[in-house]
């Protein structure tokens, strides 16, 4: 399993509200529709700051997941409303705690 972190912002003028829209249009509109996610989690640190975790079954679903991403409307509007905040990570699930 890979998890990818990306860190972001909002821009200027856009609420909380907007990017909590903007997430349910891109989880319908496109990560439910992919092969592969096993879970997404939209967090908020105390600082003003976001990131979006995703979760994948393999590091080839994650690359096709990317791939799809590249022309998709829906993700072209969700990542609209944000300023890249860091740098994106990739992480290998090394075992899981339930």
């Amino acid at each position: 399993m890979q998890i990818a972190l990306s860190p972001f912002t909002l821009r200027p003028g856009v609420t909380e509200a907007a990017l909590l829209d903007a997430s349910a249009e891109f989880e319908t509109g496109f990560v439910q529709k992919q092969d592969g996610i096993v879970r997404r989690v939209l967090v908020r640190d105390g600082a003003g700051g976001y990131a979006d975790l995703v979760f994948f079954e393999s590091a080839e679903a994650m690359e096709k997941v990317i791939e799809a991403e590249q022309d998709d409307e829906v993700c072209a509007r969700f990542s609209s409303i944000m300023v890249d905040g860091g740098e994106y990570r990739v992480f290998e699930v090394l075992r899981t705690y339930e």
